[in-house]
C-alpha cells in the first residue's frame, strides 16, 4: 500500500513539472509582459519567472525597466 501511494506522489510531482516546463515554454514562444508604468515591454529571465508570484492570470513581476514591482498580466506576442 506504500508504494501504491509513493508512485502515485512520484507521478504527481513529475505531471507537474512537466506542466509548468509547457507553461513557461509557451510563455517565452507567445507572449511577454508590458509595464503599466512605463510600458516597457520584456520577458523577464526563467528564474524570475519561477520565483515570482503568481496572482489571477498573471504574475508580480519587476520591471527591468524602471525597477517598479507590478501586477502584470501577460500579452500576446505580434
Amino acid at each position: 500500500m506504500e508504494q501504491i501511494i509513493l508512485w502515485i506522489a512520484i507521478g504527481a510531482v513529475v505531471l507537474a513539472v512537466a506542466w509548468a516546463a509547457f507553461s513557461y515554454r509557451y510563455f517565452y514562444k507567445h507572449q511577454h509582459f508590458v509595464c503599466p508604468k512605463c510600458g516597457h515591454p520584456f520577458k523577464p529571465p526563467v528564474k524570475q519567472m519561477v520565483f515570482s508570484v503568481n496572482a489571477v492570470s498573471g504574475k508580480i513581476i519587476r520591471c527591468p525597466s524602471c525597477g517598479e514591482k507590478e501586477y502584470m498580466e501577460p500579452v500576446r506576442d505580434q
